[in-house]
């Protein structure tokens, strides 16, 4: 019976070793700040409720001035309430890997406490409720301290997700639900996340976290589907691909190396040509290799100067000739004086015309 059941128990930890082996390993969270798998973190901030420049004295004269600045580490990001209201709220916007439509299995982030001095009042209090919601706005700037007016706008109604504080320090918010929500299909909410307080009165406490400089903010996301494709950002869309060599490929069959590819000019499926044209066809390879790099020369623009008759209609230009034909004709006709020139002696109407101008002449002298 000993041996039968030695022999049970080894059958029953093989089995067990073979389906520990064959079962899927689910995502572990990232279990430490520093880390960014699925994505990284692009900015992070926080607003102070005591700096709001809109808030003036009384008299509404004198601006309120603004408060000396908390004792919290620059870089670090804070939430805090006092009497169970709101007075410092953080946020945090992600550069993810996945487009819309992508299924998320889980989103992980983690955040470490600053260790710096007074930076911590009540972190671990029984009753400290910090909680990340979607932000709405789709640009907003990182500020420390910033104005109360500026902080980016949250939507805790549509989902809260609170954080679990350990005891080493470290706040796990499973954001699984944020994520989905950023990531379908029409979804318009951007990639940031609000944290704020939600505590009750009396309740009074601060938590500072340390900033991503310090390597204070992990993330782990693991989702299947619209991956998000971006193009290198030095390459032009459509100016063609660099390769190794530093050719950059224009798609017309040669690059700028000056070397034609081995494919260039041919066409597929294309007949095999005759033995006799081989070496001619090898002799102008070699001749496009030899001639060097080549630069693309830019071709001179040909400047048309035309002449001002060209803006004449023709039928003007034919004028011009015959008015000025008839113009020497009528400066003939008038002689040097302007009259016309008499010649010769005058018969029928002329000699009558000349008479009675001889008499209306002879009568005005008589008078």
């Amino acid at each position: 019976m000993s041996t039968l059941s030695s022999l049970g128990a080894g059958f029953a930890a093989s089995c067990a070793v073979v389906l520990s082996a064959a079962a899927p390993v689910s995502a572990a969270p990232a279990d430490e700040p520093g880390p960014s798998i699925g994505g990284k973190v692009s900015q992070a901030g926080w607003w102070w409720k005591s700096n709001d420049e809109n808030e003036v004295d009384k008299s509404g004269l004198v601006a309120r001035p603004e408060p000396t600045s908390p004792n919290v580490p620059a870089g670090a990001m804070t939430v805090a309430a006092v009497n169970g209201a709101e007075e410092m709220v953080a946020a945090i916007e992600f550069a993810l890997k996945y487009g819309p439509g992508a299924d998320v299995t889980s989103f992980d982030v983690v955040l470490r406490e600053s260790s710096a001095p007074d930076s911590n009042v009540n972190s671990d209090g029984k009753g400290v409720k910090v909680v990340a919601c979607p932000v709405t706005d789709a640009f907003w700037t990182k500020a420390e301290g910033g104005k109360w007016s500026s902080r980016p706008a949250y939507d805790c109604e549509r989902a809260a997700v609170a954080g679990k504080r350990g005891k080493d320090g470290l706040w796990h918010f499973d954001l699984t639900s944020i994520a989905r929500l950023w990531l379908a299909e029409d979804s318009q909410l951007p990639t940031s996340i609000a944290l704020v307080e939600q505590v009750e009165a009396p309740m009074s406490f601060q938590v500072t976290w340390d900033g991503p400089s310090d390597k204070g903010i992990g993330m782990k996301l693991v989702a299947t589907g619209g991956a998000t494709s971006q193009p290198p950002a030095d390459t032009p869309a459509g100016s063609g691909t660099t390769g190794d060599s530093g050719a950059v490929d224009t798609g017309a069959g040669t690059d700028f190396s000056g070397e034609a590819p081995a494919d260039a000019g041919t066409m597929p499926d294309a007949a095999p040509a005759p033995d006799a044209q081989a070496p001619a066809a090898t002799e102008a390879q070699d001749v496009a290799r030899s001639s060097g790099p080549r630069s693309p020369v830019a071709a001179t623009p040909v400047t048309h100067v035309g002449s001002m008759l060209e803006d004449i209609p023709g039928g003007v230009l034919f004028l011009i000739p015959v008015g000025l034909g008839l113009a020497y004709a009528v400066m003939f006709a008038l002689g040097p004086n302007g009259e016309p020139v008499l010649s010769g002696a005058r018969h029928g109407v002329g000699r009558a015309l000349d008479q009675l101008r001889a008499i209306k002449t002879y009568f005005k002298e008589a008078q």
